[in-house]
């Protein structure tokens, strides 16, 4: 995933509220969710494209980097939990927020890589003894 990637997963998501408000099978309560989910994500953007997030140290970003990978994981237990109903009930804003969780997860993957090859740069290089 690159920048304008998560640019498009932005405007996809806005878009794809906009749908939602108009279907009356939507309940309140649901688009209330989505808007928050899409709120979230919008915030979530601005802070990856924006702000300095990425550490400057080996242990900063160490750290950073198991906490994204569990995040990674939380998010696809979530997903692989809940997928099955959500399908079966086939609900158009439990579909969206299934959706949402997927591109957060894609969000996490980009921040993975940004943060192997900063950790990839700031590993001290062997040098060779002759």
């Amino acid at each position: 995933m690159e920048a304008r990637d998560i640019i498009a997963e932005v405007g996809r998501a806005q878009h794809d509220l906009a749908s939602l408000r108009l279907d009356p099978n939507v309940t309140p309560e649901g688009l209330a969710r989505c808007q928050s989910t899409v709120w979230d994500l919008e915030t979530i953007t601005t802070a990856i494209l924006k702000e300095a997030w990425i550490p400057r140290t080996l242990p900063e970003i160490t750290a950073c980097v198991y906490g994204v990978r569990e995040n990674m994981r939380c998010v696809q237990e979530q997903i692989d939990q809940r997928i099955d109903g959500v399908i079966d009930r086939g609900q158009p804003d439990e579909l969206f927020r299934v959706w949402m969780a997927m591109t957060f997860g894609r969000l996490l993957g980009f921040q993975f890589d940004v943060l192997m090859a900063a950790l990839a740069d700031a590993t001290p290089k062997p040098e060779w003894l002759n």
